[in-house]
C-alpha cells in the first residue's frame, strides 16, 4: 500500500475534508509525469483504489451532506466486506432519518469493452463508441461507428447494472449497508435518457437488503438514490 493510501486507510475524517484529501490526491497524480495517463489506464493499485473507491465515496458524501446530517468517513483498505464506514450526527439522524452509522460498498459498472476504449484512447486520442470496438488476431485494437435502434442501449446497460447489483444482493454485507454504483455509462446520455434508466433498474431491482442504493454517472453527474425498503 503507497504513503498516499495510507493517509486514508482506517483514518476517519469529516466528509468534507475526506473530498479535499481525495481530491488534492487526484490532482498530485493528474500533475505528475504521464500523470493523465496513469489515470486514464488505472495504472497502477493507487489509481485503482482512487478512482473506484474514494472517488466514489467523495460523490456520495457531496451528494449527502447537509445541515442536519454530518457524516465523517472511514475507508478502510482490505478484503473485508465493505470499503468504508460512515458516522452520522445531526438533527436529520437524531429523528432517525438516518442511521448514525453505517458501512458502504462501491461497485463501478463498466461495459465489458470499456478498457479496450481507454487503451485506444491512451494510443491514439480517440475511439468510436464500445460497441464497435474490438480486439484484432494483431493484438490492435480496431474502432468503427455503431448505431443503437432507439433507446436499445439504455436497455443494455440497465441489465449490467441489474446484474451486478443481483450479485452484490447475494453477498453477506453488514446490515446497515449503502451501496454507491458508479455507472461509467455505455453511451453519453440526455437527462431524459437517465431517468429511463434510472426506471428500468428501479422496476427490475432484485430483492436486497441493501438501505440505499446511489447510482450516479461521473461524466454528467447525475445522482439517483433507491430506498429498497421503501420500493412496493
Amino acid at each position: 500500500m503507497t504513503e498516499s493510501l495510507l493517509t486514508f486507510s482506517e483514518n476517519k475524517f469529516d466528509g468534507l475534508e475526506f473530498c479535499s484529501k481525495v481530491y488534492s490526491l487526484f490532482e498530485a497524480i493528474k500533475s505528475s509525469p504521464n500523470g493523465p495517463t496513469r489515470l486514464l489506464m488505472l495504472s497502477s493499485r493507487l489509481e485503482k483504489k482512487l478512482l473506484e473507491e474514494l472517488m466514489p465515496i467523495c460523490k456520495y458524501v457531496q451528494s449527502s451532506y447537509r445541515p442536519g446530517r454530518y457524516i465523517s468517513v472511514q475507508w478502510v483498505d482490505g478484503s473485508q466486506t465493505y470499503d468504508a464506514k460512515i458516522f452520522q450526527k445531526g438533527e436529520l439522524v437524531s429523528q432517525n432519518y438516518y442511521p448514525e452509522n453505517a458501512h458502504i460498498e462501491i461497485t463501478c459498472i463498466k461495459h465489458p469493452k470499456e478498457y479496450l476504449a481507454r487503451e485506444l484512447l491512451n494510443e491514439k486520442g480517440i475511439a468510436f463508441g464500445l460497441d464497435g470496438i474490438s480486439r484484432l488476431k494483431d493484438r490492435s485494437i480496431e474502432s468503427v461507428p455503431f448505431s443503437y435502434s432507439n433507446v436499445e442501449f439504455i436497455s443494455l446497460y440497465s441489465q449490467l447494472i441489474i446484474t451486478q447489483i443481483t450479485k452484490k444482493s447475494t453477498k453477506p454485507y453488514p446490515i446497515d449497508s449503502i451501496l454507491i454504483v458508479q455507472c461509467d455509462l455505455n453511451n453519453l446520455y440526455m437527462r431524459n435518457e437517465w431517468f429511463a434508466l434510472m426506471e428500468q433498474v428501479q422496476e427490475n431491482l432484485p430483492k436486497t437488503s441493501f438501505l440505499e442504493i446511489y447510482l450516479y454517472d461521473p461524466v454528467c453527474h447525475y445522482t439517483h438514490s433507491i430506498y429498497p425498503e421503501n420500493n412496493a
